[in-house]
């Protein structure tokens, strides 16, 4: 008889009992020999759940600052350059600007017209508690204190917005003395990771110059199966095998892919320095307390159904078991299923006890 009709023979005996509704796949010594299923023992996976879970590096958003030309003018100094760390308050660059003293002059104006109209409230009040003067009189000169009041304000919020020190607007608003430039500082420390600022440039006002981030601690964007995330919890420990950065799970997304993988956002430290912004690296997720995971050979895993299953020794046969593929690399996978640890499992001829479990 042709090998390929006795494998056809030996598929259709082994189907039967399937298709009775027995679970297992009843296979005599001499029909395992014929279809070459060998199997091996199930081994317990220790440490993680997952490694090599494609990640994404990326700045949190209160770690990031944007440094803006606050009005149109020239950049007469550039005082730092892309990648260099600076402190919070260090100068990074000069602007000067016609509008910067039109601003100061609109300021000792508001503020004299403030002093004018504060005289003249006064002089009303007491001209009003006298009897001399209506009350629509006194009542139209607070008016005007309010509205001059309210100017001054602005004028100062303004100058404090271009980037002037209080001891600066203090000094505009007397008029003791008005200045052509500002100093543009660094918000936070970090390090510069974009900068437009040309020397003897010409910016119009909003203009970004600088980018400043805080490179530690960082999140990671991690991509994991769906399967995987399941298991995953805010809190969990997370790391990036090759560097000391670690850290733990910030969020588990509630949505999947196309590519049906969900987002996990995790924070991690960056003592060193090795992570990069926007660097794509393999995150280790740490396996969930309780959670039973082992590690197989790829080639143990049958798919049928939307499930995964692998087919476990039993006396007389082989019987099929669901689990969750955790994570999987080219000759192993993570599987969380409801194992002991002793069992055997089918590792050669699996295509063929699916066929037979099938009925095919």
């Amino acid at each position: 008889m042709p090998k390929s009709a006795l494998l056809l023979l030996l598929l259709f005996s082994l189907s039967s009992p399937a298709l009775s509704g027995d679970k297992l796949i009843s296979v005599s010594a001499s029909q395992r020999a014929a279809l070459r299923v060998s199997t091996a023992p199930i081994a317990a996976h220790a440490g993680a759940i997952s490694v090599g879970l494609p990640a994404r590096v990326v700045v949190p958003p209160a770690q990031e600052r944007v440094v803006a030309a606050p009005m149109a003018g020239l950049v007469t100094e550039v005082r730092v350059a892309m990648g260099d760390t600076v402190r919070g308050g260090q100068v990074l660059a000069v602007l000067r600007g016609e509008e910067l003293i039109g601003a100061q002059r609109d300021l000792a104006q508001a503020a004299v017209q403030a002093r004018l109209a504060e005289e003249s409230a006064r002089r009303d009040e007491a001209l009003f508690q006298e009897g001399i003067i209506p009350e629509s009189r006194v009542q139209s000169a607070r008016a005007a204190l309010a509205q001059a009041h309210a100017l001054l304000r602005e004028r100062r919020a303004w100058l404090r917005l271009m980037g002037l020190s209080q001891a600066n607007v203090e000094a505009a608003e007397t008029g003791r003395r008005l200045i052509d430039s500002v100093a543009l500082t660094a918000p936070i420390a970090g390090v510069v990771l974009e900068q437009s600022a040309l020397a003897g440039a010409r910016v119009e006002a909003a203009h970004a110059l600088f980018r400043v981030v805080r490179l530690d601690p960082l999140w990671l964007e991690i991509q994991a199966p769906a399967e995987v995330a399941a298991l995953v919890k805010t809190g969990q420990k997370v790391g990036v095998p090759g560097t000391p950065a670690t850290g733990s799970v910030l969020s588990v997304g509630h949505a999947v892919s196309a590519a049906q993988t969900v987002p996990i956002r995790a924070r991690v430290g960056n003592p060193d320095g090795l992570l990069r912004l926007n660097q794509s690296v393999s995150a280790r997720l740490e396996g969930v307390a309780g959670a039973r995971q082992w590690r197989v050979p790829v080639k143990a895993i049958a798919r049928q159904g939307g499930q995964n299953w692998v087919f476990v020794e039993r006396p007389g046969g082989f019987e099929p078991e669901a689990v969750k593929v955790l994570s999987q690399s080219a000759q192993s996978a993570a599987i969380d299923g409801p194992f002991t640890g002793d069992e055997m499992i089918a590792v050669e001829g699996v295509a063929a006890l699916k066929a037979a479990w099938q009925g095919q």
